[in-house]
């Protein structure tokens, strides 16, 4: 039987080698988008996927230009309603529990938002670790701005105003209480399960919002604010409605599947 020559043994290597180096290029291709735009030449998921998501991320800017516009009008009624220019307990109240509430409890829900326009790009923990520090921050305005609240009337809780102020102030902190149960329960191997704890956690921060939301309204409907303020208090009014909104929209569905998911 003839031996193959030396020719055909450098084809074969030839062969192998070619087939060897084309099959990484070719897994490569596997993992790359499907969709190809020819005019630009770059590699696209979906236009309708993408504008979506900019027309989200967009309202999303919005919605954030939108809360600094409450919380610069909190604070200068604030500062300037006193003619002395003196500063009272009522007014820390209205600087404390105004901010609290409508930029740091709120920016704490929206660091989880999946369109939020500056964590989007970070990690699931470092939401967390962003949206504790928030909301402690936060409690702690809370609690500063209702004792001060209670301290100008004498501890008498009569309004609407008040009796609303103290319901979210009790919310707000069992939320984040319950939160970080949660968040130690899920890190820790706890007699604690994480998951019922976490939609605990969840539904109370939603109402404690919602409830802290719905106190300063009312505080822009009293004739202390709205007098002197006329049209503006509507205004503002009419973009605490529309934060609250926005705000509890993205928790809420998260609150279903998180409950779906734990049953």
């Amino acid at each position: 039987m003839d031996r193959p020559s030396t020719s055909q043994h450098s084809v074969d290597k030839v062969e192998v080698f070619e087939v060897r180096e084309h099959v990484p290029y070719q897994a490569e291709l596997t993992r790359a988008p499907t969709a190809y735009d020819e005019e630009s030449g770059n590699m696209y998921n979906s236009s309708w996927e993408s504008a979506w998501r900019a027309i989200c991320q967009l309202f999303n800017l919005l919605h954030h230009m939108q809360v600094a516009i409450i919380v610069y009008c909190v604070w200068h009624f604030a500062l300037t309603s006193a003619p002395d220019g003196s500063i009272s307990n009522l007014q820390l109240h209205i600087i404390f529990a105004g901010t609290g509430y409508q930029l740091f409890l709120v920016e704490a829900i929206l660091t989880l938002h999946r369109h939020n326009s500056w964590s989007s790009q970070m990690s699931k923990d470092s939401k967390r670790v962003v949206h504790g520090c928030l909301q402690l921050i936060g409690s702690m305005f809370v609690i500063g701005g209702t004792f001060l609240g209670l301290s100008h009337v004498n501890m008498a809780i009569t309004t609407p105003h008040g009796i609303c102020g103290v319901i979210a102030l009790v919310f707000a902190m069992v939320s984040f209480i319950t939160g970080i149960i949660a968040l130690f329960s899920s890190k820790v191997r706890l007699l604690v399960k994480s998951g019922p704890v976490k939609i605990l956690h969840m539904a109370l921060g939603i109402f404690a919002v919602s409830m802290g939301l719905v106190t300063i309204a009312i505080g822009f409907t009293m004739d202390y604010f709205a007098a002197p303020q006329g049209g503006l208090a509507t205004a503002l009014i009419v973009f605490v409605s529309m934060t609250l909104l926005y705000v509890i929209v993205q928790p809420i569905y998260d609150l279903i599947s998180t409950t779906r998911n734990s049953m």
